[in-house]
């Protein structure tokens, strides 16, 4: 029998006090004994520390707020284990989380990372929590068993392929991350039963900006990485996102475009485009309608259709500074 592997766990922090401490106990919770906790309290000026002091091996940083990338990058150094498992800091691990993540690399010598995905579920009663986190988990439903990313809120790297983390990108570094082990022939799992609780609350104004700001970094990696060469292959669209979902924003902005035709007697073009998205978002939203309610459902639809505007918008102006940049580089087209 294979011995059972040594686990780091980092949890990078900055100002979470209402949610570290559920974090933790969570971990703490685990089934799965073989490993060492680390806590990176990235600068807060609220009890986070002080918190994770009650349950962490050890805490890290401590200074001056640098960011969740170096956050990571510091637990990366000074971690022990043979597996490096991140773990946001407002995530709830299962019970046999750690046993599942531990398995599966027994199993899968091959493999260089996992990842996993939201729950459906979500403790905030808020409209835009309950709506991100169902979206989240539909949308990642559709992915297959071999991705080329990472997911920030749970994660797991093997010690020997993972060094630092790029810090140039600041939501989606872990996409990132997942580009650049999968540009060097690695393999990435993607654990459809490997879910973890959300306890992120979302206002409108939260959720807006995330989702512009992710779109934003998405296209800058997908720039670097020369990702067209990815586009439909291994099952899906580029690293998160699957073709559906690319398809849905991109048809947005096409919308708004050939609204004004409707005055010029050309209404067609913009109806069988609003017909055709309507077709690409049918079944989410039949789903949230089975999962919340007709009232819940009719109002996503209008979500869904201002959020991928939002998107399609990040997108843009990502594409944008990317191809401005002077200091763009190029990886090459990846496996």
């Amino acid at each position: 029998m294979d011995s059972l592997p040594f686990l780091s766990i980092i949890v990078p922090a900055y100002n979470s006090e209402k949610t570290i401490e559920s974090c933790l106990k969570a971990i703490r919770s685990s089934d799965y004994r073989e490993y060492e906790l680390l806590v990176i309290d990235d600068g807060s000026r609220d009890q986070t520390g002080e918190i994770a002091k009650k349950y962490a091996d050890r805490i890290l940083g401590g200074g001056d707020n640098r960011g969740r990338v170096s956050a990571r990058n510091e637990g990366i150094r000074s971690a022990r284990g043979e597996i490096i498992v991140n773990v946001d800091s407002d995530v709830l691990l299962r019970p046999d989380s750690l046993s599942q993540i531990a398995g599966y690399f027994i199993r899968h010598p091959d493999v260089s990372a996992l990842t996993g995905l939201l729950s459906g579920e979500c403790v905030e009663s808020g409209f835009f929590s309950r709506y991100k986190n169902l979206y989240m988990n539909y949308i990642f439903k559709q992915l297959p068993e071999r991705v080329s990313f990472l997911y920030g809120s749970i994660y797991a790297v093997r010690r020997r392929e993972i060094e630092k983390i790029d810090s140039s990108v600041k939501l989606a570094d872990d996409t990132e991350l997942g580009q650049e082990l999968f540009s060097k022939g690695k393999r990435i799992a993607f654990l459809k039963d490997l879910e973890v609780t959300h306890l992120k609350r979302y206002t409108l104004f939260s959720f807006l900006k995330n989702d512009f700001q992710i779109p934003f970094d998405w296209a800058r990696i997908f720039i670097r990485n020369q990702a067209w060469h990815q586009l439909g292959k291994n099952k899906t669209g580029f690293a998160h996102s699957p073709k559906s979902q690319i398809a849905s924003v991109v048809l947005v902005p096409f919308m708004l475009l050939t609204l004004p035709l409707i005055f010029k007697g050309f209404g067609a073009v913009f109806g069988l485009a609003f017909l055709l998205w309507i077709a690409l978002n049918f079944k989410f939203i039949s789903f949230l309608v089975k999962e919340k309610g007709l009232i819940f459902g009719f109002f996503a639809f209008g979500v869904t259709l201002m959020d991928n505007l939002i998107m399609a918008a990040g997108i843009f102006f990502g594409f944008l500074v990317e191809f401005s940049s002077p200091n763009r580089k190029h990886k090459g087209k990846t496996a």
